[in-house]
């Protein structure tokens, strides 16, 4: 039994850092989009300007708004919620939020947590554990891609940038 409560202890502070790792990605893709945004809006108000300049700034700006839309693409695949649609569901769902607000009233959660044992919370704990890792992999490989999307376009802002000074 006291195996039990160890093992809780542990895996709550487990899924406390799995979350923290989720809005960690969340924040992280947030910032990138401030610094998409600063470029983006420098290119949209001197739009016409970079576009009379030469062919060479119409295939710049061509790619500029092309590697936008694929860093929008990823920010949105980064921020959405989702949920892993291939795991099995175990235990009575006592952890995760959407999944206590489906019962009818209160009453009903309540009814299942107090008749559930310590093992069985555990394993809706640990299964909540292994959900929440899957989805901060691929908030994560979202996020890289996104990152190296804004490199490629912050390189491309620059040489905006500079064809528009040397104008």
């Amino acid at each position: 039994m006291v195996d039990t409560f160890r093992k809780t202890d542990i895996a709550l502070k487990l899924y406390e850092s799995t979350q923290n790792l989720i809005r960690f990605a969340d924040t992280k893709i947030n910032s990138l989009s401030v610094i998409n945004g600063i470029a983006t809006s420098f290119v949209i108000t001197n739009f016409q300007q970079l576009y009379q300049i030469s062919i060479f700034s119409k295939i710049i700006l061509f790619m500029f708004f092309m590697t936008f839309i694929v860093f929008v693409y990823f920010l949105l695949n980064t921020i959405l919620p989702r949920k892993n649609e291939n795991s099995d569901v175990i235990g009575n769902q006592l952890v995760f939020f959407a999944h206590i607000s489906k019962r009818n009233n209160v009453k009903d959660f309540i009814s299942d947590f107090n008749s559930t044992s310590s093992e069985d919370f555990l394993d809706d704990l640990l299964q909540q554990i292994y959900e929440s890792a899957k989805i901060a992999t691929v908030k994560f490989i979202n996020y890289k891609k996104g990152m190296i999307t804004l490199q490629f376009q912050v390189f491309l802002f620059f040489i905006l940038l500079g064809l528009k000074s040397f104008e």
